[in-house]
């Protein structure tokens, strides 16, 4: 070989090792996470899979229960803004699910609908939920349709908020336009390097997409995303589920759901257009939908109180009132355990 072809390879492999070693991004380790993240009511709980569960349960017990599951790529984080506004009255219940934030990955290494259900219900009995309402953004609203549809008699009601789990329609009014880490993950050829090197400008780009307005995109937002993609096994983990998603399983028949049901749309959602709500509001009878112009993916952190305000009526169903007996109602004698239904 030539000595100048020697050289330029000898000086491409060098310069590339560079480039390798400058964008480098190693796992972060999780007691320092920890530290950072699980803050406030945040608490671990291990599950009987052998999964430790990242959970915050804050509210009042008195209240309705509600369960919310963050999207892809995100954390029990983007819940924050409801809970603040709605803990006064309601007992909510947060969870980072298998492969994100705190709770990483789990031994089954499961990340499809039928993985995450499974720990969601493994979350249900460990803490003795009972009549919650489930709710959901994006892949956890997928989540939130796949629970449904494996165990209709749990939940009492649904919560929809720019979900998954349906194929999107074609001729949308936007374009979808996903996330360039969500175009590169599941490949063969480029998830050991997403495992190894994510850049923080990769995290910006994806949240921007999210936003209709990118002042909501802050210096601490993307930290927080950047360096809770880093758990030890979280982008191991994405890009499993990529690759399931790849394989097309993830459309599920929801028409079989009876369940109230409300669904939230941003208008300005890039990543599952708005008329993917449209068609979910068809195919699920009885069910309410709320589209917000100039809103994203990610209504509960772009328009908090208004879209908070939406589920505390919904939710408003859930605790009527039992009516009171009017003056002049009969009096009833000898009542039985059969008259009253026990």
């Amino acid at each position: 070989m030539n000595k100048w072809i020697r050289y330029g390879v000898g000086a491409l492999v060098l310069s590339l090792g560079v480039v390798i070693y400058q964008a480098w991004t190693p796992d972060i380790p999780h007691d320092e996470l920890a530290e950072k993240y699980a803050t406030g009511a945040s608490d671990f709980i291990d599950l009987p899979s052998g999964a430790r569960a990242h959970i915050r349960t804050r509210g009042n017990f008195e209240g309705k229960t509600v369960i919310l599951l963050h999207g892809s790529n995100a954390s029990l984080h983007t819940w924050e803004p409801w809970v603040d506004a709605l803990e006064a009255d309601y007992f909510i219940v947060t969870a980072d699910l298998p492969g994100h934030g705190l709770t990483g990955p789990i031994p089954s290494e499961n990340y499809t609908y039928d993985g995450m259900v499974a720990f969601v219900d493994e979350l249900v009995e460990t803490l003795n939920l009972e009549n919650f309402i489930l709710g959901g953004n994006s892949m956890g609203g997928g989540v939130t349709l796949a629970y449904a549809l494996k165990y209709p008699d749990k939940p009492d009601g649904l919560i929809l908020v720019d979900a998954a789990g349906i194929p999107t329609p074609e001729n949308t009014r936007i374009k979808t336009s996903r996330p360039l880490a969500f175009e590169l993950a599941g490949h063969w050829y480029s998830d050991w390097v997403l495992e190894n090197i994510t850049p923080r400008s990769i995290v910006e780009e994806g949240l921007k997409k999210c936003f209709s307005d990118n002042s909501n995109v802050t210096e601490a937002k993307i930290t927080q995303y950047w360096e809770l993609a880093r758990h030890p096994g979280n982008r191991e983990a994405t890009g499993k589920r990529f690759a399931w998603y790849r394989d097309g399983r993830s459309s599920l028949d929801i028409t079989p759901i009876k369940l109230p049901t409300l669904i939230l749309w941003g208008e300005d959602d890039s990543l599952i257009p708005v008329e993917t709500g449209t068609l979910m509001h068809e195919m699920i009878d009885g069910s309410e939908l709320i589209t917000y112009p100039d809103v994203g993916h990610l209504p509960m952190e772009e328009i908090p109180a208004i879209s908070a305000n939406a589920v505390r009526a919904f939710l408003n169903q859930f605790n009527a009132p039992v009516p009171a007996v009017p003056d002049n109602a009969p009096e009833t004698t000898d009542t039985t355990d059969e008259d009253v239904g026990r």
